[in-house]
């Protein structure tokens, strides 16, 4: 063990820093360009939270943007403040992608993975709410919400950083007014993401699920034996003729998408259902047109 720690010398640490981070531009470009369709397209506009009266100062953070600095106030400490403004305060938009195991799943090569996706929507409805001045953040707690580059920066550094543990969402501190956007395959048990999602609906304004999923968990469309193995590797399940629950199994899982809406309903949030092999661009228009109107909550 001692050997090992020693030979994490920092250029090694660097270099896998480096490879840790590599996905994150082609990510970013991917959400830039479908957050860029939906701008030029003929979608709703979110009306802007950058409201004029004025709410409170606060110090600074890297997520900030500079112009938002107050100096005359900055001046008259060693710190520098920003000042906020009563609906920008009220204007915060939380996300959250799974990052359990099976969201690396995907069924070919050509297509990607899950996490790819839900990050991808994740990543591109956050420009959208930025160029709208929404100040955007992870429902973790772990960065400031902000309004800059750098704030979607560090959020799509978060979503590649997470750990695997991440099957379902956990919050920390839920500013008042804050709308949820939530990302992940959901195929815990109903009564876990219910568990879950309950007490975020009773402290959140707004909610959207996005269930990403890929098309080949919808349909099943493999022939002979398979190996059903759980995320953990704690269960495993031989199938020796896959087509022989391939009906019932597509009945269970239509039946699990349907408990993960009803489950969104009464927590008064939307449902989107996005497949990998189905464009962003769709899911991200469905999104953004809902957040587009200035109540989106869902009454049951």
């Amino acid at each position: 063990m001692k050997q090992a720690l020693q030979k994490l010398t920092l250029p090694l640490l660097r270099r896998r820093a480096e490879e840790e981070s590599a996905g994150l531009p082609a990510l970013m470009a991917n959400a830039e360009k479908a957050a860029h369709s939906i701008l030029t397209g003929e979608h709703a506009q979110r009306k802007s939270g950058n409201g004029e009266k004025f709410w409170q100062f606060r110090e600074y953070d890297p997520t900030d943007r500079p112009q938002d600095i107050d100096w005359r106030q900055s001046a008259k400490s060693d710190r520098i403040f920003v000042r906020q403004k009563e609906q920008q305060t009220m204007q915060t938009v939380l996300f959250w992608c799974a990052a359990g195991s099976g969201m690396d799943y995907s069924s070919t090569p050509s297509r990607p993975t899950k996490q790819q996706d839900a990050v991808t929507v994740a990543l591109a409805l956050a420009i959208l709410m930025k160029n709208a001045n929404e100040q955007i953040g992870l429902l973790d707690g772990t960065m400031y919400p902000g309004r800059s580059d750098m704030a979607l920066q560090i959020m799509g550094q978060r979503f590649l950083d997470a750990d695997s543990s991440g099957d379902l969402p956990v919050a920390a501190n839920i500013p008042p007014h804050a709308d949820i956007i939530l990302c992940g395959d959901f195929l815990s048990p109903p009564e876990q993401i219910e568990a879950a999602l309950r007490p975020l609906a009773a402290r959140a304004n707004n909610g959207i699920i996005i269930q990403t999923l890929d098309p080949a968990e919808l349909s099943l469309p493999f022939a002979g034996r398979a190996i059903f193995e759980e995320s953990t590797g704690a269960e495993r399940h031989h199938i020796f003729h896959i087509e022989s629950i391939r009906n019932a199994y597509q009945d269970k899982l239509k039946d699990h998408l349907s408990a993960v809406k009803d489950i969104g309903r009464k927590c008064g949030w939307h449902w989107i259902l996005h497949t990998t092999d189905n464009s962003v661009r769709d899911t991200l228009s469905a999104a953004w047109t809902i957040t587009s109107h200035e109540q989106f909550k869902v009454h049951s």
